[in-house]
């Protein structure tokens, strides 16, 4: 049966180790503190502020964010945007009712202040790109998806038309028939004749199907 040898202590070298972790424990200590201390001068500061020191600083935090975001490599930016999602989505499930409705209309507030500030040629192009957004997404949709976008569509619709007003809604009826002119004026012969046809088919139709009711009506009585 063969002996374990003891092990020795190297007591000089636990002893540098326990120097070393201790300088390290006050090191993050000082550094937490100085944080903390630094938090309360900035909150300090930022209440006695003007509106121009406000917005000063503001932009120079925005410049700053800029420039490390600038120096970041691809996969720190996709863990930065899967952290950002992580935290809104953090954020929004322990939010109440009355904070939810606040960030939307806040959030809309927004939308409508920065459309509001873009120029014309910004705004031409922000159609165009909803549209194609638009587009893209009814392409990737299902035909169930598809038949109940547009039976969401139809429902807005009719939901738009009841609440709105006489004025508005004769407003509208006068732009259709604009529009309904401006493009008889702009048809050619070929689409006039064959409009006129399929008017006249459509009131021949219909005729037959008062006369049916009207035969109906008598062989009931």
């Amino acid at each position: 049966m063969t002996k374990r040898k003891k092990q020795a202590f190297n007591l000089p070298r636990l002893a540098t180790m326990c120097k070393t972790q201790s300088r390290e424990k006050q090191a993050e200590e000082q550094k937490s503190h100085i944080r903390e201390l630094d938090r309360i001068y900035r909150a300090d500061g930022r209440a006695n502020e003007t509106a121009e020191e406000t917005e000063r600083r503001r932009s120079e935090d925005r410049l700053r964010i800029i420039a490390r975001r600038n120096n970041m490599s691809a996969e720190e930016t996709q863990q930065r945007h899967s952290n950002d999602r992580l935290r809104a989505n953090a954020r929004r499930n322990s939010m109440t009712t009355e904070e939810t409705e606040e960030r939307r209309s806040e959030d809309r507030l927004r939308k409508i202040a920065r459309r509001n500030n873009i120029t014309v040629e910004e705004t031409e192009q922000r159609p165009s790109g909803d549209i194609l957004r638009t587009i893209a997404r009814r392409n990737n949709m299902t035909a169930e998806e598809t038949e109940e976008l547009r039976s969401d569509d139809q429902l807005r619709a009719i939901a738009k038309r009841n609440n709105e007003s006489f004025d508005v809604r004769n407003q509208r009826q006068a732009s259709n028939s604009l529009r309904t002119l401006n493009s008889r004026a702009t048809e050619s012969n070929k689409q006039r004749e064959r409009r006129i046809h399929c008017n006249a088919l459509g009131n021949q139709n219909r005729i037959g199907f008062d006369e049916l009711l009207m035969l109906d009506v008598i062989d009931f009585s």
